[in-house]
C-alpha cells in the first residue's frame, strides 16, 4: 500500500525515515495475508502457535481480542474464518511511526498509509493538516476535507479491494456501506471501528455516535451520505474550495 511521511521539523532528518519505513517493512514480514512466510500466514496454516509467536504479534492478537469484544463482535481478525488482522495493523503500524518521529524530535507531522493517516502539530504557521475523504468514484476528487491537529482519520471501504470487509455473523462481503470514515485521537481505535462500523452497514455510524471523542463520516452504494453529530465541526466548510 502507498505509505506517505510528512514531517514538518528539521530536528527531525533522514535517519527518522529511514528508521520508520524500516519498521514498516517489518510489520508487513511479519503480518501480511500475502506472504506465506510471514508469522500471521503460519498462524493461519496451524504451523505456528499464537503463543510460540514473536511478541509483535502476540500483542496484536490480544489487541484484536479486545476490540472484538468492545465492538460486540463486530470487529473480528477471524470474520472470514481465515486469521486477518489487517483492520488493526495499518493502524497500529502508523502509531509505531509516530513513536519513531517522536523520539527523533518530530512534533508537526502526517503519517498516511494507505487511508490510515495521523496528523500531528501543524501544516505550517499555525495550519491544520487538510485531510481528504476520496470520493468512491471520481477518483480525483474528495467528499470532505477534515482539518487535523493531533488528530487519526481511518477510512475504510472499498476503494482499492472491493468489498473484502466480512460480517462478521455472515461471513459474506459487507456492501451496505462502500466508505466508513473514523476521525479521533487515536489512530489504532479510529482504524478498528472504522472497520467495525463499515462491517455493521447503516447501522455503524451509531457505533461511533456512542463512541466517546470519535465522529464518523459514511458514504453508501447510492453516494449518499451521512455522518455523526459531531463531525461537521471537524470539517471544512462542505462548498469550500
Amino acid at each position: 500500500m502507498p505509505v506517505t511521511v510528512d514531517v514538518r521539523d528539521p530536528e527531525a532528518g533522514a535517519a527518522a525515515l529511514d528508521e520508520v519505513f524500516a519498521d514498516l517493512l517489518r510489520v508487513d514480514e511479519l503480518f501480511s495475508t500475502y506472504r506465506a512466510g510471514s508469522e500471521v500466514s503460519r498462524i493461519d496454516r496451524g504451523e505456528l502457535r499464537p503463543e510460540d509467536a514473536s511478541a509483535d504479534v502476540r500483542l496484536v492478537l490480544d489487541l484484536c481480542e479486545r476490540y472484538e469484544r468492545a465492538t460486540r463482535g463486530w470487529f473480528s481478525a477471524r470474520a472470514g474464518g481465515r486469521l486477518d488482522p489487517s483492520g488493526l495493523v495499518k493502524g497500529w503500524a502508523v502509531d509505531r511511526a509516530c513513536a519513531i518521529l517522536e523520539r527523533h524530535g518530530a512534533r508537526n507531522y502526517l503519517v498516511d498509509a494507505g487511508g490510515d493517516v495521523a496528523a500531528r502539530g501543524h501544516a505550517g504557521a499555525g495550519l491544520p493538516w487538510r485531510v481528504g475523504i476520496r470520493h468512491p468514484v471520481r477518483r480525483t476528487m474528495v467528499a470532505r476535507v477534515v482539518l487535523a491537529s493531533d488528530l487519526a482519520v481511518a477510512t475504510s471501504g472499498t476503494y482499492e479491494k472491493g468489498a473484502h470487509v466480512l460480517d462478521p455473523r455472515t461471513g459474506l462481503p459487507a456492501t451496505d456501506v462502500v466508505s466508513m470514515t473514523v476521525v479521533g485521537s487515536d489512530i489504532v481505535e479510529a482504524d478498528v471501528h472504522a472497520t467495525a462500523a463499515l462491517a455493521m452497514g447503516r447501522s455503524g455510524l451509531e457505533l461511533i455516535e456512542d463512541l466517546d471523542g470519535y465522529e464518523a463520516y459514511a458514504i453508501f452504494p447510492d453516494l449518499r451520505a451521512s455522518w455523526t453529530s459531531g463531525f461537521d465541526a471537524l470539517c471544512e466548510p462542505a462548498d469550500a474550495g
